[in-house]
């Protein structure tokens, strides 16, 4: 019998293996981030541990009660021999599949969470609504002894603090509504607040709920609250049809009641839209995740510590607080206020710094000026003291003047001199045809080309900010539009990159803002000639399934993009390559465009031998 239990007990105790369990794909970006944080420590440590990572790949909310099933099929593959020294669970979905699970080999086995907060619903069963599924809220740290959580990181909500601003800020509020999305996140903050709500029946409360209302439901439910109504803000992603909503709807559900008091339990609307709130403090875990999981494989079991809440914090914003006449001394010590007004020195501190180089130069040639002035006046003095010695002072007073007389033939040498440069310079490009000259002036017209460039999408941008483009719909073949978009960006094609086209199948003229979508082709393809030394740039056009949207990509085999970067590269001044010529507008010029046209510009992550761009916009006709 020892024989049979020594060997496995062994086995067990030398098992390094490690299991990674993620919700959603490990390319985007927050589980990237945190995977590469994980590997990058067990590296540091010079861990020899196997690491495996295996996803649920949830994609929507209307899929969750496939992920308990999904987890088993995760679970049972690493069973047995297979079986896993720890199991680390990224991502609420995952986490909640997880502990859905009743097999109870599975709840032996030791586990760490991360990305996850403390409040959690189990995964939904097959006979209820999930558009009006309520669960019951689970807490981590108490309803699930039968599980071995060994440790990781949980994110608490705290309605108690939240609400404890809104009694010692607003003490006129008699109702409270909280808004969700249609998300499991989204789900779960539901589940907890109605129930940590059983404590304040002072208050009315309803649910502004985005898994059966739309963005415009909510902005006229938002827009008719009553003066004595407080908003608590949970999550805002996803809209009732599985769409993610973009950041900037946020600013239609603030701009539809601009004096709601509104306060957040998890940061969203923070800095645009929420006075503030008692939100966690959000950071990356993957390092701390492979710290517990090393710990707990070296130690054999022994640094099992149990999940850690993470710390939170109070943080507002000055000018909601302005804006609704809140008395800052009313705040809790130590809160972060953000968007203060900025200092005199932090708005004009270029300004300031120049100012002050330019009085130095004036200052340095005024003690320059005051040193020649006296000593000027000294050979004066000493000429009219020394009156007897007038051969002497004669003499001297000479060599004074044929000093001031070489000062100035000099100044006026080493002035002229790089001014004849310059101009002789000038006149030879001028009036070069021929030869290397032609190298010059071809340098010269690029260089202007990319001036002119940099103006244009300046003063584009800002015409798209003002709202005074004056574009109007008109019928466009999508094949000569693209055309006359390649002849605008010809310059920027390298000898040894191949341009290819693809028009419609449908060439036919659509009704569209010709003008608005030819400045962003011409941007994608400005952008893809400008990073693209060798290979192919594809043009392809089509209308979408349903005829209602035209899709534009534009394809090249340069650079790449980094994964991380796929959102930052459309943000203003951004350039990944300092080097290359630009300010850094034309992708901001086209997401700002794309939106303007009710469409969108994003890049192709599945694609991976340089970028892929694709702009989808609606047709009018």
């Amino acid at each position: 019998m020892l024989s049979l239990v020594l060997p496995t007990a062994a086995t067990a105790e030398d098992n390094r293996r490690v299991l990674i369990i993620t919700s959603y794909n490990p390319d985007t970006q927050s589980m990237a981030s945190t995977l590469g944080a994980f590997m990058r420590e067990c590296e540091k440590r010079g861990s020899d541990s196997d690491i495996i990572v295996e996803s649920l790949n949830c994609l929507a909310y209307s899929e969750a009660k496939t992920w308990t099933e999904r987890m088993t099929g995760i679970l049972s593959k690493h069973m047995g021999e297979n079986a896993p020294g720890v199991v680390v669970v990224l991502g609420q979905e995952a986490w909640s599949a997880f502990l859905s699970q009743d097999n109870p080999e599975f709840k032996k086995l030791p586990v760490i969470c991360g990305m996850v907060s403390r409040n959690t619903i189990l995964a939904p069963p097959d006979s209820v609504d999930l558009s009006t599924w309520m669960p019951e809220s689970k807490d981590v740290l108490r309803d699930f002894g039968d599980f071995k959580i060994v440790g990781g990181y949980v994110y608490q909500y705290r309605l108690y603090e939240n609400i404890g601003l809104v009694k010692s800020l607003f003490p006129n509020t008699r109702e409270l509504v909280f808004l969700s999305d249609n998300s499991f996140g989204g789900v779960s903050m539901q589940a907890m607040v109605k129930k940590e709500m059983e404590q304040y029946p002072e208050y009315s409360f309803t649910f502004l709920d985005g898994r059966i209302e739309s963005l415009v439901e909510v902005s006229d439910r938002i827009g008719n609250l009553s003066p004595h109504c407080v908003l608590l803000c949970g999550t805002w992603r996803v809209g009732p049809s599985d769409d993610f909503v973009l950041k900037s709807t946020t600013y239609v559900l603030r701009d539809a009641n601009q004096m709601l008091p509104t306060f957040t339990i998890s940061s969203i609307g923070l800095g645009h839209w929420a006075l503030g709130g008692y939100v966690p403090d959000y950071r990356n875990m993957g390092a701390d995740l492979a710290n517990q999981s090393l710990d707990y494989l070296e130690s054999h079991g022994k640094a099992a510590i149990g999940p850690q809440i993470v710390s939170g914090k109070y943080v507002f914003d000055s000018q909601r607080i302005d804006l609704l006449d809140v008395d800052k001394s009313l705040l809790p010590e130590n809160s972060v206020i953000i968007n203060s007004p900025k200092t005199f020195w932090d708005q004009y501190k270029e300004e300031i710094i120049a100012v002050c180089l330019v009085i130095l130069f004036l200052v340095g040639g005024l003690v320059v000026s005051v040193i020649y002035i006296r000593r000027i006046r000294k050979y004066k003095n000493m000429l009219e003291v020394q009156s007897m010695e007038h051969a002497k002072a004669k003499d001297e007073a000479e060599k004074a003047s044929e000093m001031k007389t070489t000062f100035i033939q000099n100044i006026n040498h080493e002035i002229r001199t790089p001014l004849n440069a310059i101009v002789g310079f000038a006149q030879v490009f001028a009036n070069a045809n021929a030869g290397p000259m032609k190298k010059y002036a071809a340098i010269i017209e690029r260089s202007s080309n990319d001036l002119l460039k940099l103006i244009g999408d300046v003063v584009e941008l800002s015409n798209l900010d003002s709202g005074t483009t004056n574009d109007t719909p008109q019928p466009v073949v999508m094949s000569e539009l693209c055309r006359v978009a390649l002849r605008q960006v010809e310059s920027k094609i390298n000898e040894d990159v191949e341009f290819v086209m693809i028009p419609p199948t449908d060439d036919r003229p659509r009704l569209m803002y010709r003008h608005m979508v030819e400045l962003v082709i011409v941007n994608l393809l400005h952008n893809a000639f400008k990073f693209t030394i060798s290979g192919t740039v594809t043009l392809h056009c089509d209308t979408m399934p349903g005829g209602k949207e035209m899709r534009v990509s534009v394809t090249d085999t340069g650079y790449g993009i980094p994964v991380e970067k796929h959102e930052v590269i459309f943000e203003r001044f951004t350039k990944l390559d300092e080097f290359k010529q630009g300010g850094g507008l034309g992708l901001a010029i086209c997401r700002t465009v794309a939106n303007r046209l009710g469409g969108t510009v994003t890049i192709d992550p599945d694609y991976t031998t340089g970028s892929k761009f694709i702009f989808i916009f609606p047709l009018l006709d």
